[in-house]
């Protein structure tokens, strides 16, 4: 049986770097929205609790949780965490490397 590395699946399939680069954003989204849901579950909260502090539809929190963290308002996501006790912190990363922690 031939084994194939991700590399020779990459080459064989001619995948561009380009698309390569919004898979893995792709999946860096799902990762953040399971991480999201998990942290509701350790709270012992249903999406419809969370929904109701937010003042949205339980199908917007499914949504949220579901992988369209790029797409989200910062608001929105600020209010969801919120919902859970936690803040939001954003930190903008300069061209000459400093950063900006922002609230």
């Amino acid at each position: 049986m031939t084994s194939y590395t991700l590399d020779d699946l990459i080459r064989e399939r001619n995948i561009s770097p380009e698309k390569m680069e919004a898979a893995r954003n792709r999946i860096d989204e799902y990762v953040q929205a399971y991480e999201l849901k998990e942290a509701r579950k350790a709270a012992n909260l249903t999406q419809r609790d969370i929904a109701a502090r937010m003042g949205v539809s339980q199908k917007r929190v499914s949504v949220l949780e579901s992988g369209d963290i790029a797409h989200v308002e910062l608001d929105t996501l600020r209010r969801y965490l919120k919902s859970l006790g936690a803040t939001l912190s954003v930190i903008a990363t300069m061209p000459d490397g400093a950063t900006m922690r922002i609230q």
